[in-house]
C-alpha cells in the first residue's frame, strides 16, 4: 500500500508530530509512504531519517484563523486552493499512491486532488472550533465537502466527533486518538530555570486567550494571597498583544517576581519534570499533546472540564479538573495539591501507567492501517 499524507505546515507542532508518530508506525507495518508540505521547514528533516520522499506543492489554506478576514483574501486562498490542486493531483499519479490523506481540516485542496486522481480520500481532523467560529473560507460548505469529498474521516477526540456530527455521516467518522511518545523528546534538552524552592506551576502552549494563561495568573494571585509560596512557569510564544495584556495583568497583580515567561521550548520536558503541577487552562483543547506528555512523565496535571481534555483526565485518579474560568476552583485544585504531596505521586503515577498503554504508536498505527485497508480496493497500476 502506498499513501500521500498532505500536511498544512513543515514545521513539528501538534498536527505534525502527530504525523511523524504514525508515518513511523506506518512504516514498520510496511506501508509506503509519501508527504506534501506547502512550505520548507524542520518537519523535512524528520522525514529524511525515516527515508520517506516529500514534495514541496504551495497550496494554501482553506480556513482563516480569525473571522475578522477580507472577502479578498478568502477569494485569493480559494482560488489558490483550485489552482494548486492540479499539480498536487500529477504528483499523486507520479508517486501511484493507493490512497491520500489529508493531515488537517485547514487544507481542502489534497481531497479536490484525491478526487481528480480518483483515489479514495481520508480526512484526520486535529483541529477544533472552525465550524464553531465559522472560519472556513467557504463556511458551512466546508465541512459539508469534507463528508463527500472522503471515504472516511477521522477525528482525534470525542470533542471534536460532536462538533462535525451533524455534517459528517456517522458510518464515516471515527475516533481514533493519536500516539504520543518521550523517545525523541530527551534529546536537545534546554536548560532548567532556577527555582526558587517555590511551589512550580506551568503551563506550556502557544500565547493566546483561548488557552488561559490569564486564568492561571489570576489563580496565583489568589493562591499568594492565601500564602501559599507559589510560583508560574508560561512557557510558549504567540500572540504578542495577548502577551502584553499578560504582562499588564502580572505588574497590576504585583507578580513580576512570581511569573516567569520561558518562550519557546522545542523540548518541554525538563521544563515538565522541574515541576510540581501542570495547568491546562485551555477553555476546549481537541486533544491535548501537553496533557498526555505530563502523563508520560509522571507529573499531577489540573484542566480543564471541557473538550478533549475531559476525555484524557479522570478527575480524582489520573489529574484533577476544574470548571473552565473559574480561577477560584482552579486555586483550590493547586493549593490542594500544595498541601498533599502524596496525591501528587499518586496522580502522576496513575496517569504514567493509564497513558502508556493507552497513547502507544503500535496501537496508534494499527488502527489506522486497519481503516486504511477497508477503503483500498486495489493496486494503482
Amino acid at each position: 500500500m502506498r499513501v500521500c499524507f498532505i500536511s498544512h505546515s513543515a514545521e513539528r507542532y501538534g498536527a505534525e508530530l502527530a504525523l511523524l508518530e504514525l508515518l513511523k508506525g506506518l512504516v514498520e507495518l510496511g506501508v509506503e509512504c509519501k508527504v506534501l508540505v506547502p512550505e520548507r521547514g524542520p518537519l523535512l528533516a524528520a522525514l529524511d531519517q525515516l527515508h520517506i520522499e516529500w514534495r514541496i506543492i504551495n497550496y494554501p489554506r482553506w480556513a482563516s484563523g480569525s473571522r475578522r478576514r477580507k472577502i479578498s483574501r478568502r477569494i485569493t486562498r480559494i482560488l489558490g486552493t483550485l489552482f494548486w490542486t492540479i499539480p498536487m493531483a500529477r504528483a499523486i499519479v507520479k508517486w501511484r499512491c493507493d490512497i491520500i490523506y489529508t493531515n488537517t481540516v485547514i487544507i481542502g485542496a489534497g481531497a479536490l486532488a484525491a478526487w481528480l486522481a480518483h483515489r479514495p480520500h481520508i480526512w484526520h481532523l486535529h483541529e477544533s472550533g472552525y465550524c464553531l467560529e465559522r472560519l472556513f473560507d467557504l463556511g458551512e460548505h466546508a465541512p459539508r465537502l469534507i463528508n463527500h469529498l472522503s471515504a472516511r474521516v477521522i477525528v482525534i477526540s470525542h470533542a471534536v466527533e460532536n462538533e462535525y456530527a451533524r455534517y459528517i455521516h456517522p458510518r464515516k467518522l471515527c475516533v481514533i486518538y493519536q500516539s504520543v511518545t518521550l523517545s525523541g523528546i530527551n534529546q536537545n534538552l534546554p536548560a532548567q530555570i532556577e527555582n526558587k524552592r517555590r511551589f512550580r506551576c506551568t503551563i506550556v502552549g502557544s500565547l493566546q486567550a483561548s488557552k488561559g494563561q490569564d486564568e492561571a495568573i489570576i489563580a496565583l494571585a489568589e493562591l499568594v494571597h492565601r500564602g501559599v509560596d507559589a510560583e508560574l512557569l508560561i512557557v510558549g510564544t504567540g500572540d504578542n498583544r495577548f502577551r502584553d495584556s499578560l504582562g499588564q495583568q502580572i505588574k497590576f497583580l504585583c507578580l513580576e517576581e512570581r511569573v516567569i515567561f520561558y518562550g519557546y521550548a522545542k523540548n518541554p520536558l525538563p521544563l515538565i519534570h522541574a515541576s510540581d503541577v501542570i495547568l491546562m487552562c485551555s477553555r476546549f483543547e481537541a486533544f491535548g499533546r501537553v496533557t498526555v506528555e505530563t502523563m508520560l512523565a509522571g507529573k499531577p496535571i489540573i484542566g480543564t472540564s471541557s473538550g478533549g481534555t475531559r476525555e484524557l483526565i479522570e478527575d480524582g485518579k489520573t489529574g484533577l479538573l476544574y470548571k473552565p474560568g473559574d480561577h477560584n476552583e482552579l486555586a483550590n485544585k493547586i493549593q490542594y495539591l500544595y498541601e498533599n504531596p502524596e496525591k501528587r505521586a499518586t496522580l502522576g503515577a496513575a496517569a504514567l501507567s493509564w497513558a502508556e498503554r493507552r497513547f502507544s504508536r503500535e496501537r496508534y498505527a494499527k488502527e489506522v492501517l486497519d481503516l486504511l485497508d477497508g477503503v483500498w480496493t486495489r493496486p494503482s497500476r
